[in-house]
C-alpha cells in the first residue's frame, strides 16, 4: 500500500525546477485593404498598428517559466484563420494546474501590423492594448484590461470595459462607451453622436458638436468633463447629489434642485448629461 502511494504521489506531483515554455509565431498572413481583425486573448499585451503594406504580420511570443513544485499542467494554442478578407485569432487556453510551491511567470506578447484600412474587433480578458494608426472600425470588449487608441482615423468606435482605462488623442464619427470601474480620457475628437454610460469613473472627452448630433451620457459616481472646440447646442444635465460648473460662453436656461439647462452658441447639437453622484464640468474655447 506505501508502494502504491509513492507512485500515485509522483505522478501527481511533477518538480520544475527551472522550467521554460514556450509558444512562437511569426507569420505574414493575406488580408483585404478594409478587412477586419478579430482578436480573442487573455492576459496579454498587444500592440496592433496600420501601415500601408498590404497583408498582415503577426508575431507571437509567449515564455512561462516555473520554478519549483507544480502540480498537475496547462495548455495553450492559437488559431488562426483568414475569413472574408480579414483574420481571426482566437486563443485557447487553461489550466488543471492546483497549485505551485515556487515561481511563476508569463511573458506574453502580440505584435499585429495590419492595412491601414482594416478594422479591429476584441474580445479580451486581462492585458493591454494599443491599437495606432487604423482607419476602420474599433470595437472592443475587454474585462480588467486597458485600451490605447492613437493616430486613429476610423468613424465608428464601441468599447465595453469591466474594471479597464481607455485613451484616445483624435477620433470622429460614432462614440459607443459601456464602462463599469473605468476612466475614459478622450482629446481632440470630432465625433458627430456619442452614447456613453459608466459606473464609477471618470468620462473627459474634448470633442467638436456636429448640428443635429446626438449626445448622451450617463454616469453614477464619476465626473463628466466636456471640452467643446466647436459647434454649440442646448444642454440638459439632470443631477441628484451633483455639482455643475460651466466655463465659457455657456447661457444658463434652467436650473433647480434636479435639473440644469444650458446653451451654446454655435449650433444644434443635443447633449443630455445624467449625473447621479458625481461632478459636471462643461468647457468651451
Amino acid at each position: 500500500m506505501k508502494a502504491l502511494l509513492a507512485i500515485i504521489t509522483l505522478a501527481i506531483i511533477s518538480p520544475a525546477f527551472g522550467q521554460e515554455d514556450g509558444y512562437h509565431l511569426d507569420k505574414d498572413y493575406p488580408m483585404q485593404p478594409n478587412g477586419i481583425l478579430r482578436l480573442n486573448l487573455s492576459d496579454a499585451k498587444v500592440f496592433v498598428t496600420g501601415s500601408n503594406r498590404t497583408n498582415a504580420h503577426v508575431k507571437i511570443d509567449r515564455v512561462v517559466t516555473t520554478k519549483g513544485l507544480t502540480f498537475g499542467h496547462d495548455y495553450f494554442s492559437i488559431d488562426i484563420a483568414e475569413e472574408n478578407g480579414g483574420l481571426n485569432i482566437r486563443e485557447h487556453s487553461g489550466s488543471s494546474t492546483m497549485g505551485i510551491v515556487g515561481y511563476y511567470s508569463e511573458k506574453y506578447e502580440v505584435t499585429i501590423d495590419l492595412p491601414k484600412g482594416a478594422g479591429v474587433r476584441i474580445k479580451g480578458d486581462d492585458g493591454n492594448y494599443h491599437l495606432t494608426y487604423l482607419d476602420g472600425e474599433i470595437v472592443a470588449d475587454l474585462d480588467d484590461a486597458d485600451l490605447e487608441v492613437l493616430g486613429c482615423g476610423g468613424s465608428h468606435f464601441e468599447f465595453t470595459l469591466d474594471d479597464g482605462d481607455v485613451k484616445m488623442d483624435q477620433g470622429k464619427g460614432s462614440l459607443l462607451i459601456k464602462a463599469d470601474d473605468a476612466d475614459v480620457r478622450i482629446s481632440n475628437g470630432a465625433f458627430t453622436s456619442i452614447d456613453a454610460e459608466t459606473d464609477d469613473g471618470d468620462f473627459i472627452v474634448e470633442t467638436s458638436l456636429a448640428d443635429q448630433g446626438a449626445y448622451r451620457i450617463r454616469t453614477q459616481d464619476g465626473l463628466v468633463s466636456m471640452k467643446i472646440t466647436g459647434g454649440g447646442g442646448d444642454f440638459m444635465i439632470r443631477h441628484d447629489d451633483t455639482r455643475v460648473v460651466t466655463e465659457g460662453d455657456f447661457r444658463e436656461v434652467e436650473k433647480s434642485d434636479d435639473r440644469t439647462k444650458v446653451s451654446l452658441s454655435g449650433g444644434k447639437a443635443n447633449v443630455d448629461i445624467r449625473s447621479n453622484d458625481g461632478r459636471v464640468r462643461l468647457a468651451a474655447r
